[in-house]
C-alpha cells in the first residue's frame, strides 16, 4: 500500500467518510485561507497579519531530518483563549521568514557559524553584529576558536594561552587582533531537538569583548598543576564533560541538561553547576582514573567558584591550584594521604592487578575512618619491602607521611572524620591528584616523581 491512497466508508453507507454531510460542514466552517486578524509581532513590535505556521528549521542535530520547527500549537492543550496555531505567538509573516532563513544558514553543515560538535544534545550556532563583515567575519572565527578550543599544535596552544591569559587580565580584543571592533555585539543560540520541535537551551547576548574575558576566567578557574594528560590549550567544554561526567568516555553519553547548565554558566561567568561536581564525583567511584587530572581540574573550578564573590578576583584560602602542603582542609590532606600510601605500595610492589586506589579509593574520600586503616595496616608492610630494596624512596615516602600525619590534631577527638561533605570529597580528589604529581626533592637534592618507578617489574596480585 506504499504507493496508494486510502479512504474510509462507514458499514451501510454509499459514500465515502469525507462526502458525508457533517464532514462537509465540518470543513466549510472556517476557511483556512482566510487572514488573520493583525496582531502587534512579538519579534519587531510591527503591526501584521500573524504567521499561521512557523517555517521549518533544518540542521539541528538530532531533529528530524525533513526539519522541525520552533514554534508550534498542534494540541487543545497548547492553545489559550480559542487560538489556533501561530495565533498564540503572534509574529508577523516577515519576521517569521527572516528568522527562519537567516537559522537555516547558520545550521548550515561545516559553516563557519556552528561548532562542529553539539554541545550535550544542543547544536550551538553564534554570530557577531558588528559595523562591517570583515569585523564580523573576524569575530565569528575567533570566538569558534575559543570555544572549540581543541588545539593540538604546541605552538597555536602557546599562543592561546598567552591570549586567554592578558584577556583574564583585562585586555581589550582589539589590542590582540587588530581586525576585531571594539563593542562588536555577539549572540550565541543553543538548540535541542524535541519531537517535531525545537527547544531554545540557552540564549545569551552580550558584547564580544565581554564573552571573552569569561572565556578566560573560565579557564584560568580550570587551570590546575600539573596540567592533565592531553589537556592542550583550552580544552572544549565538550571535551571536559565527555572526559569527566560521560559513561565510557562517548560524546552520546554527556548529560544533555548538564552540557546546557555547563555552557551557561561558561558564558555568563556564574557558578558551574554543582550537577557537575556530583558527576565527575561519580564518574571517580564508578572507576575512572582519578590520576588523570581532568576531574581534579573540575571539581576545583566547581569548588573555586562555589565559594568565591568576585568572579573576577581570586580568593585567599580557595582549593589551590597546585600542591599547597599547608592547606588547611581534612579532605584534601587526606587525599595527599592516600596518594602518599599509594606511592608505598607502586614502591614495594611495582605494577599490580588491583591497586589500593582501584579498592579503596572512593570510600576512603566518603567515610575515611573506616577505610584508612586497612589502608595503613598494608602499607606497613610495603614500607617494609621498599626500606629492604629501595632506601631512598623510603626515606621520601616516610618523610612525606610524617608532614602530612602531623598537620592532624593527635587527641582522640582530633582522630580522622567517620564521612566527609561532599565539596572535602572533592578537596580529597584535588589533594591526592597533586600529591600523587608532585615532584619530590631526595637528601641528595635530587627531583624526582612517583612516574619515575618501574611499574613493569612485577604483576603482583595487591596485597
Amino acid at each position: 500500500m506504499l504507493d496508494a491512497n486510502v479512504m474510509f466508508r462507514l458499514d451501510g453507507d454509499l459514500c465515502f467518510l469525507h462526502e458525508r454531510a457533517a464532514a462537509k460542514a465540518l470543513i466549510e466552517a472556517e476557511d483556512p485561507q482566510e487572514p488573520l486578524a493583525a496582531v502587534s509581532c512579538l519579534v519587531t513590535g510591527e503591526v501584521g497579519p500573524p504567521a499561521r505556521l512557523h517555517p521549518t528549521i533544518k540542521g539541528v542535530e538530532g531533529a528530524q531530518s525533513s526539519g522541525a520547527v520552533l514554534v508550534s500549537f498542534n494540541d487543545p492543550a497548547f492553545r489559550s483563549y480559542g487560538k489556533e496555531q501561530g495565533e498564540n505567538a503572534p509574529t508577523t509573516e516577515g519576521a517569521a521568514f527572516r528568522y527562519g532563513a537567516v537559522l537555516n544558514h547558520l545550521l548550515t553543515r561545516d559553516g563557519p557559524n556552528r561548532l562542529k560538535r553539539p554541545v550535550g544534545d544542543a547544536t550551538v550556532v553564534f554570530w557577531a553584529d558588528a559595523s562591517n563583515a570583515a569585523a564580523e567575519n573576524a569575530a565569528d572565527a575567533l570566538f569558534a576558536q575559543w570555544l572549540d578550543s581543541d588545539v593540538s599544535d604546541e605552538d597555536q596552544a602557546l599562543k592561546m594561552r598567552q591570549q586567554l591569559e592578558a584577556v583574564a587580565k583585562g585586555k581589550p580584543l582589539g589590542d590582540l587582533h587588530a581586525d576585531i571592533v571594539y563593542g562588536t555585539r555577539f549572540h550565541v543560540l543553543g538548540l535541542s531537538p524535541n519531537a517535531s520541535r525545537l527547544s531554545v537551551r540557552f540564549w545569551m547576548t552580550d558584547t564580544l569583548d565581554a564573552f571573552a574575558q569569561r572565556l578566560a576566567y573560565h579557564h584560568r578557574d580550570l587551570a590546575i598543576e600539573p596540567l592533565p594528560r592531553g589537556w592542550g590549550a583550552a580544552p572544549s567544554v565538550n571535551r571536559l564533560l565527555v572526559n569527566t561526567t560521560a559513561l565510557q568516555r562517548e560524546y552520546k553519553n554527556i548529560p544533555p541538561l548538564l552540557a546546557g547548565e555547563m555552557m551557561r554558566a561558561v558564558l555568563t561567568g556564574g557558578r558551574y553547576p554543582f550537577s557537575l561536581f556530583s558527576a565527575a564525583l561519580i564518574r571517580l567511584r564508578a572507576g575512572d582514573d582519578p590520576a588523570s587530572g581532568w576531574h581534579a581540574a573540575v571539581i576545583r573550578a566547581v569548588l573555586v567558584r562555589l565559594g568565591r564573590r568576585n568572579p573576577e578576583l581570586p580568593e585567599q584560602g580557595e582549593t589551590p591550584m597546585s600542591l599547597k602542603r599547608d592547606h588547611a582542609n581534612a579532605g584534601y590532606q587526606l587525599g595527599r594521604l592516600f596518594a602518599v600510601y599509594e606511592l608505598a605500595q607502586r614502591a614495594a610492589l611495582g605494577r599490580v592487578n588491583a591497586s589500593i586506589r582501584d579498592r579503596y579509593f572512593a570510600a576512603a574520600s566518603a567515610t575515611p575512618a573506616s577505610v584508612f586503616p586497612l589502608v595503613v595496616r598494608g602499607a606497613q608492610n610495603h614500607l617494609a619491602k621498599v626500606r629492604k630494596n629501595r632506601p631512598g624512596w623510603a626515606a621520601l615516602i616516610e618523610r612525606e607521611l610524617e608532614e602530612i600525619n602531623g598537620r592532624f590534631d593527635p587527641r582522640p577527638e582530633g582522630t580522622l572524620p567517620r564521612s566527609l561533605r561532599l565539596q572535602d570529597q572533592g578537596e580529597f580528589v584535588v589533594g591526592y591528584y597533586h600529591q600523587r604529581s608532585a615532584k619530590l626533592s631526595s637528601d641528595k637534592g635530587e627531583i624526582i616523581s612517583s612516574d619515575d618507578l618501574n611499574e613493569t617489574t612485577g604483576n603482583h596480585e595487591a596485597e
